[in-house]
């Protein structure tokens, strides 16, 4: 009966050395984190509005042009909003001091304030913007936007009249797809950097 027991108790310990995911998690992350980029360039992206559960398709955009500049160990994050989410032309920059192979760099100069880390080939930025006058600049062209890419205008423009109220989010572009080397004449909004349609938005 003994021996049994002492199965258990061995099985029991190796089952909890092997079943932790949250840890197992932790460690991928740590050792996936890369420093941020030096080099300049324009790369394809996505912006996120946090927004309800319901909301969240809505909440999605495509950003064909994300443009990072290291001059001077300043770096500087510079993009358009996307129209289905602002509803007209508003472009943002964020710049602040980047350490010699840091994985983070906080952004405190420009339209706002925001922290940006690099894991690979994706960059995420989360922003807090300031002064970005009213917004959206035109709700018709949110509606529009909308039906382009498939999304219900009453979500989309929920999303838009958040965003307005509290304007946050985050972007995020990966290093490995240059906008030069996208084709953003076709249509579609919130696929992202994972594929799907194109467009300025």
């Amino acid at each position: 009966m003994r021996i049994i027991l002492s199965g258990l108790v061995v099985f029991s310990l190796v089952g909890c050395t092997t079943s932790d995911p949250v840890q197992l998690g932790h460690q991928q992350q740590l050792a996936a984190t890369t420093p941020m980029p030096t080099s300049s360039g324009s790369w394809v992206g996505r912006y996120r509005v946090p927004a309800p559960t319901h909301l969240t398709s809505a909440a999605i955009f495509d950003v064909w042009d994300v443009d990072w500049s290291v001059v001077a160990g300043i770096a500087t994050l510079h993009y358009d909003l996307p129209v289905g989410l602002v509803g007209g032309p508003v472009s943002v920059s964020l710049s602040g001091a980047l350490a010699p192979g840091a994985s983070t760099v906080v952004l405190t100069e420009g339209s706002g304030t925001g922290s940006c880390t690099a894991q690979g080939s994706i960059v995420t930025c989360s922003e807090n913007f300031d002064d970005l006058g009213a917004l959206p600049v035109n709700l018709a062209v949110v509606q529009q936007t909308a039906t382009l890419d498939s999304v219900a205008p009453a979500d989309r423009m929920a999303v838009a009249s958040l965003f307005g109220i509290d304007p946050i989010g985050t972007v995020t572009f990966d290093l490995s797809r240059a906008a030069d080397d996208e084709d953003s004449g076709h249509g579609g909004g919130n696929s992202g950097p994972g594929g799907g349609g194109k467009g300025h938005h």
